[in-house]
């Protein structure tokens, strides 16, 4: 198996998973990594071992045969499109650009070369998502209906709201560093779902970073309707995947990395009882839940570590790419009209929250 050479672009907050997940590949080999900040870049140096420290990322791309970046995402365009153009393989963090035309340029670059690209779409390996799927495919809740998404934060808990951010920069604002999250869950439970309403508020309250503290977004498609809310105002602080079927549903808690799934119907019974029953078995399955949960984190099983796992594999010839271009593709778009549209709403000039 021929031994694949990774190089870092960025050693900021989200380097270090990276670093960690290649170093846990098989057939990779951690080369160097470069960031306009040397120190920053040799600190993770130190840390991981054995890393170069490049002064110039045109020489850390020729060394490499996989550029990772893991940088703001105003700057992955021109980062992309320098290691697509020198033929190297190419992973980044989400969003992968910031406009449309971005992307078309780098479709029209992967046309013509060998690389593949995958995007960090790293909530579909959370446990608690991946049984989802399982319970979907063998039809527990029956045919999907509809995919809710709640993404309530906390802007004092917020890092993205608590201080300035790069994401305040972005169209939408924070929500734009969001927005790839809830796409690819819609794109992977029922398919390219198109954004038909968009409704943004803004409040006295909201805080900088976001052009409006209330968003709801609807999408419709043949296979069903998805819809995303999300506020800076409810202290709840809460991220939740709900999956409505033709005979139950799915909760997910991706903060705590935890599903529940319910066939209960109504019936005038078990109205006296209320949730009983499911509480119970729900709390009966929780030690070995948490047990698993602790287990997949002391092997380093990290969504972020699953992903460029998978990544590796692919580019080894072992295994499809954990982000088809399709889903990158529709990510990318529905971004583009979504991210704009609460902008416009919010009457703030585009890419800046403000």
């Amino acid at each position: 198996m021929t031994t694949l050479k990774i190089g870092l672009v960025g050693a900021g907050h989200i380097a270090g998973s990276h670093l960690q997940a290649w170093r846990r590949s098989p057939g990779c080999r951690l080369e160097g990594i470069f960031d306009t900040q040397r120190a920053a870049a040799e600190q993770r140096a130190r840390q991981f071992g054995s890393l170069e420290v490049y002064d110039e990322v045109t020489d850390l791309v020729a060394a490499c045969d996989v550029v990772d970046l893991c940088t703001p995402p105003h700057t992955h365009a021109e980062l992309a499109r320098l290691a697509l153009a020198a033929g190297k393989h190419l992973l980044s963090e989400k969003p992968i650009v910031t406009r449309l035309a971005d992307w078309q340029a780098l479709v029209q670059l992967l046309d013509k070369s060998p690389a593949s690209v995958a995007v960090v779409h790293n909530l579909k390996y959370l446990r608690a998502v991946r049984r989802a799927r399982a319970w979907l495919e063998v039809g527990h809740i029956g045919r999907l209906l509809r995919l809710t998404r709640l993404f309530l934060t906390d802007p004092a808990s917020d890092r993205m709201l608590a201080a300035p951010h790069w994401s305040h920069e972005l169209p939408g604002g924070r929500w734009f560093e969001t927005l790839p999250h809830e796409l690819y869950m819609i794109h992977a439970f029922l398919g390219a779902l198109e954004p038909v309403s968009v409704a943004a508020l803004r409040t006295p309250a909201a805080p900088r970073g976001v052009p409006a503290d209330e968003v709801s977004v609807l999408f419709r498609g043949p296979a069903g309707l998805a819809d995303i809310h999300y506020s800076a105002s409810c202290g709840l602080n809460r991220r939740q995947l709900t999956l409505w079927g033709t005979h139950g549903r799915i909760e997910v808690d991706l903060l705590s990395d935890t599903a529940t799934l319910s066939t209960r119907r109504d019936r005038r019974w078990r109205r006296a009882v209320g949730l009983l029953p499911e509480a119970a078995a729900q709390i009966a399955r929780w030690p070995a839940d948490r047990a698993a949960y602790l287990a997949g984190q002391l092997r380093g099983q990290s969504p972020h570590a699953l992903l460029i796992a998978d990544y590796a594999r692919h580019l080894q010839g072992r295994g499809p790419s954990p982000t088809p271009l399709a889903e990158i593709d529709y990510v990318v778009r529905a971004a583009h009209e979504v991210g704009r549209e609460i902008d416009r709403q919010a009457g703030t000039p585009a890419g800046g929250a403000g």
